[in-house]
């Protein structure tokens, strides 16, 4: 009796101990596998209190009821377990597994159950006698198959779970507490079953102690969870931080009624209930909600998001994440502030920079006009040396100036693209003629490959893409000091009516360090300054036209070896306006097109009297030599306030107003002399002479009581449209379209005429077969100088070739002499050549050796024939010069010598 209350004793303790391992589990944080815990502590639990009570005995059939309750925790418990060491450790099993085993434990469970109606489990149990239980007396059994099934299928189940642990022990390397965790979850499997192996075996008679052992189990797994920290660290983590979040956090049921607060939450409905006292949640919401889901408390503002929860389209309640937005909209209204800070700055700093330009350019390209024009006449040496170092300077300081200029219209983001037809063979031979001029007697070879299959007429900003090509070819020739400058263009790809071009630009010289590639094109950067301190520049040539490069849609790329070379290219995409090759334009016609169209919209007025309003005298000379064959007598002015002056002093047929000019502008010079007494003086028609083609420069014009303008390049189909609009129609007079012709081309048959009485046939070397080549007399006298300055580099490089075997280059050279030689007029030379690049691309080297001395003899004879010629022009105006590349919008220059242009195709592609 005394062992039976001990044992009994034991186990109402063990309820208490049970009991209070679910309470402390239950208040522990929660995670994913919580709940399989308290149901292990519950099963145990069910099984001490069913142990308890079959201690305190009763009849047979009362044991057997509760001997059935025991077996409940029993069943369930182990399976619990289990599912605790699979959840702890995440590993993943299908669920179907998961309920094929409860399906098991339930089968095994419903088997106990009705012993009563069959043998499968028990044989056959009755009342024993027993000093563990008070009434004195156990039930015995004689175990049946199934017994020792469900015995062996409890212990698979706690030995699957002790490899779990043992597992994990192996896996785990930085996990704290480490081996004192994985001890006690060994303890709590090997408890159960031990007591249980004891019970199997008989070693333990008269009582069964897995009870105890089940007890056990759930100790060392609490100690585990509550002294250890076992619960999952994600899970904690994530309540941690929804509670200490900035923003507030509520969870409500689908009526409004809060289920959950954050602590900042808390503290917001706690603040808005004392102050408002309302008394029910949903009214507390319906204020958070606010209007357009903002509102204000205490001089702070909050942004309301609700989400809606769902189970399968049913609404079971509402989060809503309340978060202070103050600071942000404090940012914001300080960003805002910045921004238009920044935005004035940058306007006045654009303005400044336009407005200076324009005041210092002014007078600089009245500077180099007046010496371009002081170079037409004859002078001393020295004064000479004079003029042409003040024209190179002042080329200098408009190169800089322009491209601050540009500079500063890109970063204020004005810098726009004109899109308009252009003819590709006049740009590459005026772009041939600049670099020519800019490598001058340096003694560097310039070596142009263009590609023949280039369409003769393109669509796209001709301007922008030579003021690349040409910064791009100075930076080569200033860093260069002997070898070439290579320029090459080739078609990359075309359709019908589009062609992919290639530029590239390379060179021999000093080559750029890798280091310095990556600040290359960044503004007023220049590398190794300790180098090139004397060579010139702003640093801007490159970012410009990078960013002129990426605005017409290309990239510019540079690859360079220091110490050998650069090469600069890109590829940008062209319209195909004309798709005939360059190499099939017979130019001959095409010059007879552009007079037949000039001849289409001439007339004459000689009776007309109208102003010539510019401050740059080479565009008033440009002007008055478009408008010669209109007759009109022309008086001009170089400023507003000179031409306000003149519309008062004398009566006007019309006024050609350019735009930006110093002293006053075109805007403020209409403003005067359209506020005049005299109404017909202030009545007179103004057409406005721009490079600003832009819809809002327009505007403005017309604002002020502009006519009409005609944008610069001036052509001369346009603003004879305009002054046949604006002239009164008495002064107009219509003429034949053979009589138009006669005028437009008057000039050039009285030039062809002097030159029929003036020269003679030189020996090798005809002057009228050049000029009829270059179509002027101007126009060879121009390519002579070229031709005369290049003769001995050229010649030198020849020779050179040959004695080195570099027969490709031979070729190369010999077919530019011939082109350029039949130019000028010089057919035998190039009839030599011609022979020579022939047994070139045949690698007869045999006869190159024999006739090659012979062609460089006459070749370099030519100094000589050529002096007095290139004498005559080294004073006059070089044809497009490199200032002009550079602002050659504002010189309005726009016709070209048909001539030249009529020999290219022989220059190229002969």
């Amino acid at each position: 009796m005394t062992f039976a209350v001990l044992w009994l004793l034991l186990h109402i303790f063990g309820v208490l101990v049970a009991f209070d391992l679910l309470v402390i589990v239950f208040r522990k944080e929660d995670t994913n596998y919580r709940g399989e815990l308290i149901l292990t502590i519950a099963c145990c639990l069910v099984t001490l209190v069913a142990k308890s009570i079959y201690i305190v005995g009763g009849q047979k059939e009362t044991m057997v009821v509760i001997g059935k309750m025991e077996y409940l925790g029993k069943c369930f418990g182990n399976f619990c377990a289990l599912m605790f060491m699979i959840r702890w450790k995440n590993i993943k099993i299908p669920q179907w597994a998961i309920h094929l085993l409860l399906v098991v434990n339930m089968g095994f469970y419903v088997m106990i159950a009705t012993v009563d109606y069959h043998h499968l489990y028990y044989k056959d149990y009755w009342l024993a006698p027993s000093k563990a239980n008070l009434n004195g007396y156990t039930l015995e059994i004689s175990p049946a198959p199934m017994y020792y099934v469900y015995m062996a299928f409890l212990l698979a189940e706690i030995m699957t779970t002790i490899g779990i642990i043992i597992s994990s022990y192996c896996s785990q390397r930085s996990m704290p507490n480490k081996g004192k965790i994985h001890f006690l979850m060994i303890a709590a499997m090997l408890s159960p079953m031990l007591l249980l192996s004891l019970r199997i075996l008989k070693i333990l008679k008269g009582d069964d102690p897995t009870p105890l052992g089940i007890l056990l189990s759930c100790i060392f797994m609490s100690i585990a969870v509550v002294k250890y920290g076992l619960f999952d660290p994600v899970k904690n983590a994530k309540n941690y931080i929804i509670d200490n979040l900035k923003e507030a956090v509520i969870v409500t049921d689908a009526d409004h009624r809060f289920l959950f607060l954050n602590s900042m939450a808390d503290k917001i409905i706690t603040s808005i209930n004392m102050e408002q006292g309302y008394c029910t949640d949903d009214k507390i919401y319906t204020f958070i909600q606010g209007s357009q889901d903002f509102f204000d408390w205490k001089d702070r503002h909050y942004q309301v998001e609700e989400t809606v929860l769902k189970d399968n389209e049913l609404i079971q309640g509402y989060m809503m994440t309340i978060i202070d937005v103050t600071k942000i909209i404090e940012q914001n209204h300080l960003m805002k502030r910045l921004v238009l800070q920044t935005e004035d700055a940058n306007r006045a700093k654009t303005n400044f920079v336009s407005n200076m330009s324009h005041e210092i350019r002014t007078p600089m390209n009245s500077i180099v006009g007046i010496t371009e024009i002081l170079l037409r006449s004859r002078h001393s040496p020295k004064e000479q040396e004079y003029l042409l170092n003040i024209q190179s300077s002042g080329r200098v300081l408009l190169t800089i100036i322009n491209d601050v200029l540009d500079c500063s219209k890109m970063e204020a983001g004005k810098m726009q693209l004109f899109d308009e037809p252009y003819d590709t063979c006049s740009m590459f031979h005026d772009l041939r003629i600049s670099m020519e001029n800019r490598i001058g007697h340096s003694g560097l070879e310039l070596i142009y490959d263009i590609d023949q299959d280039i369409p003769c007429k393109l669509k796209g900003d001709m301007g922008r893409i030579r003021q690349v090509i040409i910064n791009l070819v100075n930076n080569a020739i200033k860093y260069t000091e002997k070898g070439s400058v290579r320029f090459s263009v080739h078609v990359r790809q075309k359709n019908t009516d589009k062609v992919m071009l290639y530029y590239e630009v390379a060179d021999t010289g000093i080559g750029i360090r890798k280091e310095d590639q990556k600040i290359l094109f960044d503004a007023f950067q220049r590398v190794e300054m300790d180098r090139n301190r004397y060579v010139e520049g702003t640093g801007l040539g490159l970012t410009i036209s990078q960013n002129l490069v990426n605005m017409m849609g290309g990239v510019i790329e540079v690859e360079s070896e220091y110490g050998k070379g650069s090469k600069f290219y890109f590829t940008i995409e062209q319209t195909i306006v004309d798709a005939t090759p360059m190499s099939a334009v017979n130019y001959e016609q095409q010059k007879e097109s552009v007079i037949e169209k000039e001849a289409e919209n001439l007339f004459i007025a000689p009776e007309a009297h109208i102003l010539l309003v510019d401050d740059n005298d080479l565009n008033l000379v440009v002007a008055q030599e478009l408008l010669k064959p209109l007759q009109m007598q022309i008086d001009t002015a170089e400023n507003g306030m000179q031409a306000v002056k003149m519309v008062r002093q004398d009566q006007y047929d019309l006024v050609l107003m350019d735009h930006m000019m110093p002293v006053m502008d075109g805007i403020e010079a209409t403003k005067e002399i359209r506020a005049l007494p005299d109404e017909k003086r202030k009545e007179v028609p103004i057409i406005a002479l721009t490079a600003n083609a832009m819809v809002d420069a327009r505007k403005e014009f017309l604002n002020v009581g502009m006519n009409g303008f005609v944008a610069k390049p001036i052509e001369f189909t346009r603003i004879c449209n305009q002054l046949k609009l604006w002239l009164p129609k008495e002064l107009i007079h219509e003429i034949s379209k053979e009589e138009a012709k006669e005028l437009i081309t008057e000039d050039d048959m009285d030039a062809a005429a002097e030159t029929e009485r003036s020269q003679e046939v030189t020996d090798g070397f005809s002057f009228e077969e050049g000029v009829k080549r270059c179509g002027s007399k101007a126009a060879l006298m121009k390519t002579i100088q070229i031709f005369y300055r290049t003769i001995d580099s050229k010649a030198n490089k020849i020779e050179q070739c040959l004695k080195e075997g570099l027969i490709n280059d031979y070729v190369i050279e010999v077919h530019a002499l011939k082109s350029s030689a039949l130019l000028i007029g010089a057919v035998p030379l190039s009839e030599a050549a011609k022979e020579l690049e022939s047994c070139g691309k045949q690698a007869d080297t045999s006869v190159l050796e024999e006739k090659t001395p012979d062609l460089l003899t006459m070749y370099r004879g030519f100094k000589t024939i050529l002096r007095p010629y290139a004498d005559k022009e080294e004073a006059a105006k070089k044809e497009v010069s490199d200032g002009e590349w550079i602002d050659g919008r504002d010189y309005g220059i726009d016709r070209y010598h048909d001539g030249v242009i009529a020999g290219l195709k022989e220059v190229y592609y002969a």
